[in-house]
């Protein structure tokens, strides 16, 4: 039995773990004992994949906190500044701790660096399945960016398969409208991946809105890909003619990046005959749609 857990882990945890002196790890337990430190002390893990907490997963943790108390301690390490502690794992527990009043928890105290930081939260929410795709990718995009690791050292790390791996970062090839719509959960990684077969965003965007529509498959989606040109529905053909198939221009172009970049969704702008046109602003939730008024409506409120 315990010859399976390290693959669970990773089979290069250990030598992703070891300082320059290959006999004591980063990650040596300063003390083993649990201690009782304030919450106020500890700071989110700087590192952490994983972007979003449901409530009700809170709130069952809540409800556990308060019959049974905290079965596993959370784990920190001393801040680099030496001002308190950053969290290593256990957000989901410190949050239900702070959300019911606790001011003090206790916490076992570790002393392991950046790079170990971010790859045992990564490995802890792999293993929890608490990551959606897209936190996923980001988590080894950033192991790949920050400690100049390879795909393949990424996945001998957190135990997966390098096509696994390639694949979840493929994902944020994704337009950003696009992979909000993954994160949220109304687009499955295999739709995703199909998708990413279409060169043309737009095409990209007005397909991956009919999945979540109309409830296509996965194959509906290859299968579309695949036929090109014949992508375009009725109404994007009309609408196409209508606007005399024109290419954005420039000046067009740049507004429409500089709105996506601001909103942080998917922003067209069309220019017909007269001047005239519209400006179409995707929202994939209500709370996406309250998130995009709140910046729209900001500069007004402030006036």
């Amino acid at each position: 039995m315990s010859t399976d857990k390290p693959r669970r882990l990773g089979r290069g945890l250990d030598a992703l773990l070891a300082t320059r002196d290959p006999s004591p790890p980063i990650a040596k337990i300063s003390d083993e004992s649990p201690h009782t430190l304030a919450i106020a002390d500890i700071r989110p893990n700087p590192f952490q994949p994983r972007k979003e907490f449901r409530d009700e997963e809170l709130a069952e943790l809540e409800s556990s906190l308060r019959i049974n108390g905290l079965i596993q301690a959370v784990t920190v390490r001393t801040a680099p500044d030496g001002n308190g502690y950053e969290l290593i794992a256990g957000e989901r527990r410190l949050r239900a701790a702070t959300r019911i009043g606790w001011s003090r928890i206790p916490a076992v105290v570790k002393d392991i660096d950046d790079r170990a930081l971010l790859t045992l939260a990564l490995v802890e929410n792999l293993q929890r399945a608490d990551l959606n795709p897209i936190e996923e990718g980001e988590g080894y995009q950033r192991l790949i960016a920050e400690f100049s690791l390879t795909q393949q050292q990424v996945a001998e790390i957190v135990g997966k398969d390098r096509s696994t791996v390639a694949n979840m970062l493929r994902l944020l090839n994704l337009p950003i409208s696009i992979r909000t719509m993954v994160r949220e959960g109304h687009l499955s990684v295999g739709h995703a991946r199909a998708l990413l077969a279409i060169p043309n965003e737009r095409e990209m965007l007005e397909l991956a809105r009919e999945v979540v529509a109309r409830g296509l498959t996965v194959r509906d989606v290859e299968q579309r890909a695949r036929a090109g040109s014949a992508l375009a529905s009725p109404r994007t053909s009309k609408s196409k003619t209508d606007d005399h198939s024109a290419k954005p221009s420039a000046e067009v172009k740049r507004l429409q990046d500089e709105l996506r970049r601001h909103l942080q969704t998917d922003v067209t702008i069309t220019v017909g005959a007269h001047e005239r046109g519209k400006i179409e602003i995707a929202f994939y939730s209500a709370d996406d749609f309250e998130r995009i008024l709140d910046l729209m409506l900001a500069p007004h409120e402030q006036s």
